[in-house]
């Protein structure tokens, strides 16, 4: 019998753990195909007047333009091979061991730290161990597998996309204004990711996640596209920008649930990696924006309704404590999935059903 974390908001309601500032050791591009490509071809600068425009109020940016013709998100179960595959590609710094306690994803580390507030969806995490570092992987729980989106969710979906495309001068022209849009198709697929390492703890991670827009220098000066001015040298976490879109708030009952809810999802999720901002578009139903507001991430708790941070970090150190003194092994064969649910807690099992690793030979066979 596992002595397994608590999920519960009050057990974690104590002192900040220890979390390194991240360092972003590399960054690389996944094409319109979804292919890894190991430069700065995705990479984009957030376009300063368009910012001044949208916190200013003097814009008017039309999301649902060009849906019906975008390239949509290819949708297949990645695991973690663009992480596996980027340290091939770096195998020379990876010879005798990968540095690390735990690698993966940001969105597994995101997840976790959501759990105490959390009140609608599982988690599955399939674990292994290998060179003394435990892999992580999301899988998808069988609601999610078995959901068929609607097209409100997708054209939810796309008005993200489409924003960023309107704010970022690598995809929209620099002479655009607020009334003229982009006239080429979308492609949902397209990303810039970054590699982070940092510490929680005592526990060293390695992970990945994708980045959108990066201040200029001379935030004053639109910077050219990234192809043609090229991306800096080095990458800090504080110049990138998370961009949001969020229905603009026109009574308590929407401000409760963007201070509840979403605002959790934007704290975790730059908090993190690093980012110091969040520029939200608001719209409207039909997806029309026409004003902005920069949120610092660290002002989100202060504003936060019934969550905070602390409680976040809190029960990814434990949870992350759990499996690197249950998960002792190493093996390229055992593959471990804890499972949460709302009101049911965690579940901690080797998999015995003859699934694939998720450490495939392509991967541990050339490393």
């Amino acid at each position: 019998m596992y002595n397994y974390p608590s999920d519960q908001a009050r057990d974690h309601d104590k002192d900040f753990p220890f979390y390194q500032y991240p360092k972003i050791i590399d960054g690389f591009s996944l094409n319109g195909d979804r292919q890894a490509n190991y430069d700065r071809s995705q990479f984009q600068w957030l376009d300063p007047a368009q910012e001044k425009k949208l916190l200013n109020g003097n814009i008017q940016l039309n999301l649902d333009s060009g849906f019906n013709t975008r390239i949509p998100r290819l949708e297949r179960e990645e695991r973690l091979d663009y992480m596996l595959q980027w340290i091939l590609h770096n195998r020379e710094k990876f010879e005798k061991d990968f540095g690390s306690d735990f690698i993966c994803y940001r969105g597994v580390l995101r997840k976790i730290m959501c759990i105490p507030y959390e009140r609608n969806e599982g988690l599955i995490i399939r674990a292994m161990k290998w060179r003394n570092t435990v892999f992580l992987c999301e899988e998808p729980t069988k609601e999610k597998k078995n959901k068929i989106p609607t097209e409100k969710e997708l054209r939810f979906s796309y008005w993200g996309y489409k924003f960023e495309d309107y704010m970022m001068t690598s995809r929209t022209s620099q002479n655009q204004n607020s009334e003229s849009q982009s006239e080429e198709r979308l492609n949902e697929n397209t990303e810039f990711n970054c590699v982070f390492r940092t510490k929680l703890g005592k526990y060293r991670l390695l992970f990945i996640a994708e980045m959108d827009g990066y201040y200029s220098a001379d935030k004053n000066t639109p910077q050219q596209t990234a192809a043609e001015k090229g991306a800096p040298s080095e990458l800090k976490p504080s110049h990138f920008v998370e961009l949001k879109t969020s229905r603009q708030i026109e009574h308590p009952g929407q401000d409760r649930t963007l201070r509840k809810f979403k605002t959790l999802k934007w704290w975790t999720q730059c908090f993190l990696v690093g980012t110091e901002n969040v520029l939200v578009g608001w719209r409207d139903d039909d997806g029309i924006v026409h004003s902005g507001t920069k949120f610092p991430v660290k002002s989100l708790p202060k504003s936060a309704l019934e969550w905070k941070g602390n409680v976040c970090a809190n029960i990814l150190l434990q949870v992350l404590e759990f499996l690197s003194k249950t998960i002792q092994e190493n093996s390229l064969t055992r593959v471990w999935r804890l499972e949460w649910f709302p009101h049911q807690g965690f579940q901690l099992k080797v998999e015995t059903d003859g699934t694939e690793p998720f450490l495939a030979a392509w991967f541990h066979s050339n490393i």
